[in-house]
């Protein structure tokens, strides 16, 4: 029996769907919300996905619901069929860590084209936002430190001019929030204070290969141990909240 996505969202108002929708970019709070569903396990591998429907339970317009869709899709965690029907994809720990590693790629793509041409009320922009993932850090509060880093992410997306690339990094971030959410705090912090600590030490210089070699850290050092605890046997990550 297929599966339907539309009884599976609730109606209610979601904080990051009203945000994103304040901010003139309502599709990116719908996506949030179907992300969060997916990777909950609310909506489970083999769920049919209708944009009519999901517009009716959403209380969202279907060109909305379409464009977030699109954006699941970009990453993995929605299938399209020839016969243009979507489902969902199973979503697991292999899928956790590809996604991860994408966003670092793309990320540090943007780096090597913004970081020499930053102006100086860029780089005061960027550095609040890197100040908002070290309130995350200091707060142990895993989901702030994920959409901290997905924001600063999209932040040099858009400096850059790449609207392509804002738009998949911030889908892609959008997971990371919620894998850094269901790790939870129990995990090596000091880590992670160190790698933010040297984003922020090497921002102002405009080094496109210190930055490099800082995103690298946190990728390659530091981010995989929040995959692991976000998908170990006791959290399964298709477990509902």
């Amino acid at each position: 029996m297929e599966r339907r996505g539309d009884a599976m969202i609730e109606k209610k108002d979601d904080v990051r769907a009203g945000s994103a929708a304040a901010g003139g970019d309502r599709h990116r709070g719908l996506q949030d919300r179907l992300t969060d569903a997916i990777v909950s396990g609310a909506l489970a591998p083999g769920t049919r996905l209708d944009e009519r429907d999901l517009a009716a339970a959403l209380s969202a317009g279907a060109a909305e619901v379409l464009r977030a869709l699109d954006g699941l899709a970009a990453v993995g965690l929605i299938a399209v069929r020839r016969d243009g029907t979507r489902w969902v994809t199973a979503f697991d720990g292999d899928r956790a860590r590809d996604v991860v590693a994408l966003f670092g790629d793309v990320w540090i793509g943007s780096v090597r084209r913004t970081m020499a041409l930053l102006h100086a009320d860029d780089l005061a922009y960027l550095d609040e936002l890197v100040e908002d993932v070290a309130l995350a850090v200091r707060g142990r509060d895993g989901s702030a430190f994920g959409g901290g880093l997905r924001a600063l992410a999209v932040a040099f997306a858009r400096i850059e001019g790449n609207a392509e690339r804002a738009e998949l990094v911030g889908s892609l971030g959008t997971l990371l929030a919620c894998i850094a959410r269901r790790a939870g705090s129990v995990f090596d912090w000091s880590d992670v204070r160190a790698a933010v600590a040297r984003i922020a030490v090497v921002l102002p210089g405009r080094d496109a290969a210190a930055m490099r070699t800082a995103l690298i850290a946190l990728f390659d050092d530091v981010l995989p141990g929040i995959v692991d605890r976000a998908v170990a046997p006791a959290r399964p990550l298709a477990a509902a909240s």
